[in-house]
Order: structure tokens, then C-alpha cells, then sequence
């Protein structure tokens, strides 16, 4: 049994007979005759039955194209989604990163190339749980972040270290004090914040908790960079990640603040799906990674 067996039964029963079958396959009407009659000879059962100048599908025959239906279905899927994949290059990566990304992967990610020469690396930037759904939906290979998941699907490998701080403007008043800051002077303060989703806002989250501690006037923004540029012009108090801060290279405007709780440890994390951790590509760019970070 082969797929123009099955083209050409799929075909007589559309047009209805043998003639105009073979003429939208571009055959000979023998031709038709001879790959039905092998195919029936094999399935050792009639599919088809000549009422005068009509072919009609017989009992078996109506069962078996229901079959045909969803195999030349799934033939063409396949051929489709096996064009997409021609020119594509098996040696690349796709990464996902969260903002303290933006300062490791692209430097990062241009060293690793020279050192790998053929491997291709596209990058994506999102909040962590946006790209961790990405890595469970298999539209990303890695996903670089300080978030923590338990989950046995997935797989962390820590390359490196990251610490969570709360900054002010070198001219907010809060700057001019190197004592430990209370809540109750912070609750005075505006604060800024990052999204839902955010592995930042989820530790801003439960140091607020842990504190007791419910600041009164809050901004949400979904972009470090606009809560770097917020603090910088004075418009509020923000945690924020001390490796972002230390790898900016635009002069220091900010002030670690002294307040109790902080600052907040975390790791730099690669996370994989478990069942891609022989994959030994993903595993180059994990060790490269950490060797880059000194994790």
C-alpha cells in the first residue's frame, strides 16, 4: 500500500469515475484500473462497485476512505511542516531572557557564536513567567532568569548570582541617610513597581509581607529600563536588581538605600526542560554562560 494508491482511490470516489480521475491525476485511465485493483488485491476486500457509468464505494469501501481522509490529511501536514524546517540551521538556539537578560545575553550570546561557529541564537525578552510558559510550550529552548520553579519537568542550572536592592535618586531625600531606614519613614514614599509576572515584583511581594509593610502610593511599569529612568528623575523608591545597576554603563544615579530585609540574594538561573538535558548544545551554552558569569 502507497500513498498514490490511496491518491487515486481518494480521487475516483470524489470525481466518481475512473476517467475524470485520471485525468485530474494526470494518469492513464489503465493506470487508475491497475493501482485500485492492487490496492483491493491487498486489503483483500471490494471498495468500489460499477453502477452503470458511476463508481460507488461499497461498505468496506466507505469505512477505508474515512482512513484515507485523515493519512493524506496528516501526509500534508507533514510535507508542510517539514518545508518550513528546509534552510533552518539544526545547530540554534532560542532564548528567553527577563530584563536582567538584556545585560548578559546579547554581549554574551556574540562571544559564544565566535566560539561556535554555525550555531544560531535568537532572543527573546519577557517577564519570567512569560517565558518560562514559553519553555513549557517548546516555542524556546532556554530561559536565562533569577527565577526559581519547582517543577519536574523543568531543570535549573545557576550560573551566576544576583542580588534584589532598594534604590532612590542621588537626590531623594531618603539618599542623604546612611542609617537603617524604617517602614514607617518609607511608607511616606512613592514606589515603583514591576508587572504581575515579574520575578522582581514577586520578591517585592513577600518582602512587603514578611514586613508587614502596605506602601500607600505605588506606579507599575513592565520595563526595568523605564523604572531605571523613573528613579533616576526622582519620581519614587524601586527594588531593583543590583546586577542590572552594576552593569549599566551610564553613570551611577542612584543610591542603595540601608532598610531592613534587604538586600535580597537570588540566582542566576538557565532553566531547561528535563528531557533536553543531554541536549549537547543547550549544555555548550550553559557551561559558556556560567564560565562568563564566574557562577
Amino acid at each position: 500500500m502507497d500513498f498514490k494508491q490511496l491518491e487515486t482511490f481518494q480521487k475516483v470516489v470524489e470525481k466518481k469515475n475512473y476517467s475524470d480521475a485520471a485525468k485530474a491525476l494526470f494518469v492513464s485511465q489503465p493506470t487508475i484500473s491497475t493501482r485500485l485493483q492492487s490496492l483491493q488485491n491487498e486489503l483483500d476486500v471490494q471498495l468500489l462497485s460499477n453502477n452503470g457509468r458511476k463508481v460507488e464505494l461499497t461498505f468496506a469501501g466507505s469505512v477505508f476512505l474515512e482512513y484515507v481522509n485523515e493519512i493524506m490529511e496528516l501526509k500534508e501536514e507533514a510535507l508542510k511542516t517539514i518545508d518550513k524546517t528546509k534552510g533552518a540551521s539544526f545547530n540554534s538556539l532560542h532564548i528567553s531572557t527577563t530584563s536582567i537578560g538584556t545585560y548578559i545575553i546579547p554581549h554574551i550570546s556574540t562571544a559564544f557564536q565566535k566560539s561556535h561557529p554555525g550555531v544560531r541564537l535568537s532572543l527573546s525578552f519577557s517577564n519570567a513567567t512569560a517565558a518560562i510558559k514559553q519553555l513549557f510550550e517548546k516555542s524556546t529552548d532556554l530561559v536565562v532568569s533569577p527565577a526559581t520553579l519547582k517543577n519536574n519537568k523543568i531543570i535549573s542550572n545557576v550560573v551566576g548570582h544576583d542580588s534584589l536592592v532598594l534604590v532612590a535618586s542621588t537626590n531623594h531625600p531618603l539618599s542623604k541617610s546612611n542609617d537603617i531606614i524604617g517602614f514607617k519613614e518609607l511608607k511616606r514614599h512613592q514606589f515603583i513597581i514591576r508587572e504581575e509576572g515579574s520575578d522582581t515584583r514577586n520578591h517585592f511581594k513577600t518582602w512587603c509581607e514578611i514586613n508587614n509593610f502596605h506602601p500607600r502610593d505605588l506606579i507599575e511599569m513592565d520595563r526595568s529600563e523605564a523604572i531605571k529612568i523613573a528613579v533616576s528623575n526622582n519620581l519614587g523608591l524601586a527594588l531593583m536588581s543590583k546586577f542590572i545597576i552594576e552593569n549599566d554603563s551610564r553613570p551611577v544615579q542612584f543610591k542603595i538605600l540601608n532598610v531592613e530585609g534587604l538586600p535580597i540574594h537570588r540566582p542566576i538561573q538557565v532553566l531547561m526542560l528535563a528531557d533536553q538535558e543531554n541536549n549537547q548544545l543547550k549544555q555548550s551554552f550553559i557551561r559558556f554562560l556560567r564560565d562568563q558569569l564566574g557562577g
